[in-house]
């Protein structure tokens, strides 16, 4: 596949039963999704694509991607891995330039409503310290999340992304002109900080 300097960015997890080819062949179908969805065009966002930046954020290998079985009942608090991989993601962005943390369950049965509960959870989390400044959002391949008839968030694995609600902010300001919010709720528009 075209996304092999990838595999320097997939994280080993300790004492999980993911080899390092399953690990490949997760990030590769992720990968694979995101080409053909969600770095397409659509007329749903005005002729751009689901998300106008993942594709140049691809290329400049701002993703780091974490494949891992995620305890849904991780407490996420003190320094359990995923609190801590978490804080690693926000000294990256400042030293190297990381943008987003893709985190990738590898099992397709865990459940919808365990991972947006979980990933509620972890917004809450994120709310106070060295964490505020960030934002996760889920994707499942179950999610009935859409803009319009578009289902965006429904991935090959269960999975969540965190990014920085400041990347947010400056992603969402350079759409403004455009027709790419005009099929968002008012709930959706609040999630990326509209109105402004």
């Amino acid at each position: 596949m075209a996304f092999a300097w990838l595999s320097n960015w997939i994280m080993k997890s300790p004492g999980q039963v993911v080899t390092v080819d399953r690990e490949q062949d997760v990030v590769d179908a992720v990968m694979k999704w995101s080409e053909d969805f969600i770095e397409r065009p659509h007329a749903i966002f005005g002729g751009l694509p689901i998300c106008p930046f993942a594709r140049a954020a691809c290329l400049k290998g701002t993703i780091r991607f974490d494949v891992r079985s995620v305890a849904i009942d991780d407490p996420l608090d003190g320094d359990t891995d995923l609190v801590l991989l978490v804080r690693e993601l926000t000294e990256q962005t400042k030293s190297s330039g990381l943008e987003t943390l893709f985190v990738i369950h590898p099992d397709r049965a865990q459940r919808l409503q365990d991972l947006e509960a979980f990933v509620q959870r972890l917004n809450a989390r994120m709310t106070g310290g060295a964490l505020q400044g960030f934002q996760a959002f889920e994707a499942h391949p179950n999610s009935a999340f859409r803009v319009g008839n578009v289902y965006t968030r429904q991935s090959p694995f269960p999975s969540f992304q965190v990014l920085s609600r400041e990347l947010l902010k400056k992603g969402s300001d350079s759409l403004l002109g455009s027709e790419y919010y005009a099929q968002f709720t008012p709930e959706m528009l609040r999630v990326v900080g509209m109105p402004r």
